[in-house]
Order: C-alpha cells, then sequence, then structure tokens
C-alpha cells in the first residue's frame, strides 16, 4: 500500500512491536485477542484463536518492514500485517485505506463530517447538478436522526418500477444495515455508474421488504410550479443545488406572465443544499446586498453572507411552508424572510439545522467534508437543534386529501 509501508522488515524487531508480538502470544494461548485500537483509522481487530500457535519466527511480521517513521505509522504498519496473515478472506488494499480515512475522519462524532472517495466526490459533484445515476428518490433523514425515510418517489425511476413508496424506512444497503448512517452518506452508496445493479431494503410498517434496482440517469425535477386560485402562485423547492436559482426565476417569471398576485414558496421535505443557491434565491425576495445570515466558527470567527442578485419580487406578498423536514438551507431562507418580516410561515416547525459544512477537495480528487461553524439568522438567532417556528402552526392532515397548509398560506394571501 502506498501509505502503509511493505518490503523487508528491519532486522531487529522494535521492542514496541516485540511487546505487541508477546500479547499476541499470550491471546492465542488463551483463546482470545482483546484486540488493537488505531485513532487514526478508529477501528477495532478483534482476533480469535484457533487450535494453533503463534509462528515464533515471526516471519510474517518481518517480511513487512514496517518502518520507523513514528508511532502511528508503525502500528498501522503492525495492524495490517495482522490482517494480511490471519484475516480469513481476502482485503483490497484500497478498501482498507480507505476505510482508514472513513474511520479517521468519523470519530469526530458528526454524522455531517465525513471523508469521499474520488468517486464519492464525483457522485456528489453530480447530485448538486440535479443530474446524477440514481434510482429516483428524495431522501430525508428523521427529525431523530435515527431513520432515512423516502419522502418522494419520481415517476418512471427505478424506484418506482419496482415498487418503492413514499414512507418506506430504508434498512439496508447489500445486505449492510444503514443504522447510524446520516442521508448524504447514504445518497453516495445509492447513486453510482448507469447500468450497475445493487439490492436495498426498506421497513414497510413491521415488514423488511428487498429489491434488486439499477442505476441510471436521473434528471431531477427540483423546482415546479403551478397557479392556483385567486391568482396565487405556487413554486416547489425539493432543495437547493447549482440549477436551482436560474428555475426559480424561470419559474417566478412564467407566473407574472400569467397574472400572479401573490407567491406561496413551498420549502416542506426541503433538506438544504448550497449556500451560493440559496443567496441568490433570497435575492429574488429581500433587498438587493441584504445580511441574509453569518457564521461563526469556534474561534469566534464571524462571516457575512449577503443576498446575490437584483430582486424581482420586491413587493409581492408571499407565505412560506415548512414542516418537520424543512432543514439547513431551507431553514435560512425562511428564517431571513421571517426576520426581515417579508413574508408569513405556516406548517409546523423545521428542522433545525443551523450548522454550516465545507467542502475541501484534495489532490487526489477525494475530498473531505467538515462542519465549520454555527450560522445565525439576521436577527442574531440560531435554530440549531431548535428549528424556525411558524407565524401560523397549522398540521397536515394524512387521512384527508386536502393539503391544510397550503390552503393556510393561500388564505393569507388572499
Amino acid at each position: 500500500m502506498s501509505d502503509m509501508p511493505n518490503g523487508e522488515f528491519n532486522d531487529e524487531i522494535d521492542e514496541d512491536l516485540e511487546k505487541d508480538l508477546d500479547l499476541m502470544e499470550k491471546g492465542y494461548k488463551t483463546g482470545v485477542i482483546s484486540g488493537f485500537f488505531i485513532a487514526t483509522a478508529v477501528f477495532i481487530i478483534l482476533i480469535l484463536a484457533f487450535n494453533y500457535k503463534l509462528s515464533k519466527d515471526k516471519d510474517f511480521l518481518q517480511a513487512k518492514n514496517i518502518e520507523n517513521s513514528d508511532e502511528i505509522t508503525k502500528k498501522v504498519g503492525l495492524l495490517e500485517a495482522y490482517i494480511d496473515k490471519y484475516y480469513m478472506e481476502d482485503v483490497d488494499e484500497e478498501t482498507l485505506i480507505d476505510g482508514m480515512y472513513y474511520g479517521l475522519v468519523a470519530s469526530v462524532g458528526d454524522i455531517y463530517t465525513t471523508y469521499y472517495t474520488k468517486e464519492d466526490y464525483q457522485s456528489l459533484l453530480e447530485a448538486n447538478s440535479g443530474k446524477y445515476c440514481g434510482i429516483g428518490v428524495v431522501i430525508q433523514q428523521s427529525s431523530t436522526g435515527s431513520d432515512i425515510i423516502v419522502k418522494q418517489v419520481y415517476n418512471d425511476s427505478p424506484a418506482d418500477e419496482v415498487g418503492i413508496l413514499e414512507g418506506d424506512i430504508i434498512y439496508s444497503v447489500n445486505g449492510e444495515t444503514i443504522e447510524g448512517m446520516s442521508s448524504s452518506d447514504l445518497v453516495e452508496l445509492i447513486v453510482g455508474k448507469e447500468d450497475t445493479k445493487f439490492k436495498m431494503a426498506v421497513k414497510r410498517g413491521e415488514e423488511i421488504k428487498e429489491f434488486e434496482l439499477v442505476r441510471r440517469q436521473i434528471k431531477k425535477d427540483i423546482v415546479t410550479h403551478s397557479m392556483k386560485e385567486n391568482n396565487i402562485g405556487y413554486i416547489k423547492i425539493e432543495e437547493f443545488g447549482e440549477e436551482t436559482a436560474s428555475d426559480v426565476k424561470g419559474a417566478i417569471e412564467k407566473l407574472k406572465s400569467e397574472g400572479m398576485e401573490g407567491l406561496v414558496i413551498d420549502l416542506r421535505d426541503n433538506p438544504g443544499g448550497m449556500l451560493s443557491s440559496v443567496k441568490e434565491v433570497a435575492g429574488m425576495f429581500l433587498e438587493e446586498d441584504k445580511l441574509f445570515l453569518y457564521s461563526e466558527t469556534k474561534e469566534g470567527d464571524r462571516e457575512d453572507f449577503y443576498t446575490v442578485g437584483k430582486t424581482i419580487l420586491p413587493d409581492m406578498p408571499i407565505s412560506v411552508l415548512i414542516n418537520e423536514n424543512s432543514a439547513s438551507a431551507s431553514e435560512a431562507l425562511s428564517g431571513a424572510i421571517k426576520a426581515y418580516e417579508r413574508g408569513k410561515i405556516v406548517g409546523t416547525t423545521s428542522f433545525g439545522k443551523g450548522i454550516m459544512q465545507s467542502i475541501f477537495p484534495l489532490k487526489d480528487g477525494s475530498a473531505i467534508k467538515i462542519t465549520v461553524g454555527k450560522y445565525y439568522l439576521p436577527d442574531g438567532s440560531n435554530i440549531h437543534e431548535i428549528g424556525i417556528k411558524p407565524d401560523y402552526e397549522v398540521e397536515d392532515d394524512k387521512e384527508t386529501e386536502v393539503d391544510e397548509q397550503l390552503e393556510k398560506a393561500m388564505e393569507i394571501l388572499n
């Protein structure tokens, strides 16, 4: 491996490594080895003994040539040596290295901070562009963070064709449970090369259903619009990607040409997205170069973010729909509109994600996404784990065909 030294071992085994070998030998006598921990990988190797003794010549370690560069490198090499010698299956070296990187980043304990391989990162860029190879679903982490739920299934998509339904809870991918996984990590498992197959299981009620899916090119309908009664325009924004701002602008221009006199912006189930995108959308409704939000790092450094572009609806009455699955960038937009009293917020209290992530591309094509600070609304409030409280609290009764939240938003505008 490129990052794990190989080749011939030095003539003399380091004293610390010798202690590890002694511990290994004692473990084989008792039948169980308790494990070795490595901070950079955050994984525990449990070695179960069979009915044979560890070779006393230690040739397999000598052949590894664990260089005397630093303690971490030596320990990584030591663990690799044991895996190569005793693990019952073949282990791909690149997979082992990636696992170390994943583990290092995961050790901070934040589900939003993650490592992307080169392939992961390319998939992420494709997803943000609105075009990707996947199965045609919108997923959302539950408010408790324990489940990832299918919020929407695109018509005629691979997911639609096999029978995946809105409300299904994703259970596993290729037989591996997704417990503890973030929605962004799950997306990286679902998207991939066109025509590749994988299996995904969902929980529907008490039943587990497994489907075989084939990835294909998907074009997400991120922005949809329509004209409601009394010349009330309606725009639904699924997420904030690269094309969202231009799509919203096009929808507004179309609705204005049809005589729109008021606008409902639907951000329900919108999980967020790109800051650059939501700043442009906010600029269509707020004043030009208006403070949109600001962030603070753990060192207390502040950065201000302003709306971008020329305002195209400076005076038109608007109302905004949110619910418990409206998160991140969608909360920033609805929060700014509420803070400046630009419109009324209708629905239920939003998810409450008031932290920001930055993605740092690396030279080898991989990347790391890190939670870099908290963000604050223009009024100085942080909504992390609190959410945006609507001006009009309205529940959507799933038992009826009426959209009570939309009806209320339109009533306010009328």
